[in-house]
């Protein structure tokens, strides 16, 4: 279950909070934590979205914690290792221009933005992570585009 949710996990909690140091520690302990409870765990559901529950959680309680910590834009934690320079060079101007877009967008839009395009949930699965209505995830996942596009058309000087 680590080697093959380990990466998913800690990407999803390094949008979260931004630190790798402790996107490790919170990867680690959503492991920790996923072991303690296996016995709870429903063996007939993928274990991705189990995890990536756990994880959102430890995540949003250090945000709740820590709102005052910066966000770091450095990382370079998902470019694909066969890039070529002038590639990974493009693709970091844009990725760090949509993490700071993303880290704009209050946390109820962020937060369903991450597990669908970072944890990789369907729209079920982050309903019942979020414990929300599954109408309200699509609102929220639609309107945290929205705004994500928008910031991002104004970062570019409205191009």
């Amino acid at each position: 279950m680590v080697e093959t949710h380990s990466d998913k996990i800690f990407r999803l909690a390094l949008r979260y909070t931004g630190e790798r140091a402790q996107a490790e520690d919170l990867a680690q302990e959503t492991f920790l934590r996923a072991y303690k409870n296996l016995a709870s765990y429903d063996r007939s559901k993928p274990a991705g979205p189990w995890l990536c529950t756990i994880a959102a959680n430890l995540s949003r309680n250090w945000l709740r914690d820590n709102r005052e910590l910066p966000f770091d834009f450095t990382e370079e934690s998902f470019l694909p290792a066969e890039s070529g320079p002038e590639e990974l060079y493009l693709q970091k101007e844009s990725e760090t221009e949509v993490l700071q877009a993303l880290e704009k967008l209050p946390l109820i839009y962020r937060e369903v933005l991450l597990l669908r395009h970072v944890g990789e949930l369907s729209y079920g699965e982050i309903a019942e992570a979020l414990k929300l209505e599954l109408s309200i995830v699509k609102n929220r996942l639609y309107r945290g585009r929205l705004m994500l596009k928008e910031s991002l058309i104004e970062a570019r000087g409205g191009k």
